[in-house]
């Protein structure tokens, strides 16, 4: 019995080994929604058997003309998205970014009915959706291609390609169906996290792009929704918008472009992941201090507010999972962040603090709602965790805090179940002295223009030669910029990258 255990184990040491390794520089990419991201176009010679092999398709569902097989991976030919599907996006997207990016290899997870709605792709409702409308064209094609559950292929098909590559963005066509509904955003948005959550991703580096409808001067007749559209970077912070203006319909019905108008389709939803890669510093948002609250606890009723070391220039913030952040302003107080503000709520024997997302809602983590906690004093950090029963994560008592205000000095944080003092991340609440912080509401900042990472020159502004941080504290001056480390700065009144 003893050799046969270890045979097994050998046995399965061997296959694991034989697993493909992730490669890094293989980029991978979810596409989703109804008809034109599954591609209504008939394509053409000019589209037929010059695909750089670079640009690859994981099949999603099974196809007869070309033979393909769910879950194996292809040279990304047409049709990509299922055997409905004809040229859409996805195409040129592909082949924009191999062409671009010579040293990668793209891939697509593309899951799509014609006339589909979004609740399709929600967890949620899809089966409430399916059970009321079992015979229509969308949930004929659900039932053909991603066995009633289109988001549950989509989740299946994207862990079986993080064994392979990196997954870097998330790319949606949809809205025809739900043209115009106000909720429209949200849904997507309740549709984004949970993808990231099933997946194990940060917000930070998988951002979604969200193509416009056909616009009325092109033939569109849904074109109202490309209001609701434009409110996506207002409710998703690493939200994107790719515009359709002027991209040619295809001059038979009001819904769908034409092949010429989905190779520029597809071209500006890469040159816009492109953009957002190579130049995130043009999309992050910063927030600065707002309102301080001071007073008593009443003062922060019902406020969503950051907790902020104003002497260390620092505050708390969340970048992903249970971890809790404490770092200066310019890292702490952005959108791509998954939280930087909490909210008090009275629990017995004081006070708890959730984490709160930078688009306002309770922040989730593990399948419940975060709270700051600390660890025992013999650990080694503060973090972000659901309540248990001992009303903390690790000890008792560790998530409920004694919340004091000092006139002049600020709010004090004690922590319960270690009976001493929070002062930053990397230890847990432990300290006899309490550390002063100001509890605040946060304001974008204004005024401040990304400008390229170019050379230092002698040009001389009323700002003199100094260099300043964001939080206007001068650290050198312009002969000193090479020496400074990567970061952005403040130079004749406008923020400054240097990397």
């Amino acid at each position: 019995m003893r050799r046969i255990l270890l045979s097994i184990a050998i046995l399965a040491t061997a296959l694991q080994g034989a697993r493909a390794e992730v490669d890094p520089n293989f980029y991978i990419y979810i596409c989703f929604g109804q008809s034109n991201m599954e591609g209504n176009a008939q394509w053409e010679a000019q589209d037929v058997g010059n695909v750089d092999p670079r640009f690859q398709m994981l099949a999603t569902c099974n196809f007869t003309n070309p033979k393909r097989t769910l879950g194996n991976w292809y040279t990304a030919e047409c049709p990509i998205v299922s055997p409905d599907g004809k040229l859409g996006p996805t195409d040129y997207f592909g082949r924009t970014m191999v062409k671009e990016l010579p040293d990668k290899k793209i891939g697509v997870i593309a899951v799509a009915m014609g006339g589909s709605p979004i609740e399709m792709f929600d967890k949620d409702l899809y089966q409430d959706k399916l059970k009321a409308e079992p015979d229509t064209w969308w949930a004929v094609l659900a039932k053909r291609h991603y066995g009633g559950n289109p988001y549950g292929r989509i989740i299946e098909m994207a862990k079986k390609a993080q064994e392979v590559g990196v997954i870097k963005g998330i790319l949606l066509h949809q809205g025809e169906t739900n043209n115009g509904d106000e909720k429209w955003p949200g849904m997507v948005k309740k549709i984004y996290k949970d993808m990231l959550t099933d997946l194990g991703l940060k917000a930070a580096d998988v951002p979604i792009f969200v193509g416009e409808t056909e616009y009325e001067n092109m033939g569109g007749g849904c074109s109202w929704h490309n209001h609701v559209v434009a409110k996506i970077p207002e409710v998703i912070p690493t939200g994107h918008v790719v515009s359709a203006e002027g991209i040619p319909g295809n001059g038979t019905d009001p819904w769908h472009f034409s092949a010429a108008g989905y190779r520029t389709f597809g071209k500006r939803y890469a040159e816009k992941v492109l953009d957002v890669m190579n130049h995130p510093e043009d999309y992050i948002k910063f927030w600065t201090i707002g309102e301080r609250l001071t007073g008593g606890l009443s003062a922060l009723a019902q406020k969503n507010f950051a907790i902020v070391n104003e002497a260390e220039g620092k505050a708390f913030y969340c970048e992903s999972g249970q971890q809790l952040g404490y770092d200066d302003y310019k890292t702490a107080l952005i959108n791509i962040n998954e939280g930087c503000l909490f909210k008090v709520s009275r629990i017995t024997g004081g006070r708890s603090l959730r984490l709160i997302t930078n688009d306002g809602e309770e922040y989730q983590v593990d399948g419940g709602t975060g709270y700051l906690n600390s660890q025992a004093l013999t650990g080694s950090s503060c973090f972000i965790q659901g309540l248990n029963g001992q009303r903390g994560y690790d000890i008792p008592d560790g998530a409920v805090w004694d919340i004091q205000y000092v006139e002049g000095k600020g709010w004090t944080l004690k922590n319960v179940g270690t009976g001493k003092y929070l002062k930053d991340a990397t230890h847990p609440a432990m300290f006899d002295e309490p550390t002063y912080f100001t509890f605040c509401t946060l304001t974008p900042t204004t005024g401040i223009q990304i400008i390229e990472n170019t050379p230092m020159t002698n040009e001389r502004s009323r700002y003199g030669d100094s260099v300043f941080n964001l939080q206007g504290v001068k650290v050198g001056e312009k002969s000193d910029w090479n020496s400074l480390p990567n970061g952005l700065y403040i130079v004749n009144g406008k923020a400054k990258l240097k990397k």
